[in-house]
């Protein structure tokens, strides 16, 4: 698997730079924004593929979105499964 880049970035310092973090993730790429506590609050994930990088094959793909999941669920604190919550906001 490719070196994936995965940041952490309080709120604050995301607000005021959100376009040029954004612009630095590939692909599956992900940047955690944490809170003044260092608690981590929501995760970002890139969609872009940028144009000069070829397409990642779909196993790769797949091993990094359950990578992903398997850390989201490690951090939840809700009553209801992240998986749930997101259903139920999608309703």
């Amino acid at each position: 698997m490719a070196n994936v880049m995965t940041l952490t970035v309080p709120v604050k310092t995301a607000g005021r730079g959100l376009k040029r973090l954004l612009e630095q993730l590939h692909l599956g790429e992900t940047i955690t924004l944490v809170g003044a506590e260092g608690v981590p609050l929501a995760v970002i994930v890139s969609l872009q593929q940028p144009a000069s990088v070829e397409a990642e094959p779909a196993s790769d793909w797949e091993a990094r979105w359950d990578a992903l999941a398997q850390k989201v669920s490690q951090a939840w604190k809700g009553e209801k499964g992240a998986v749930e919550t997101l259903a139920e906001m999608r309703r």
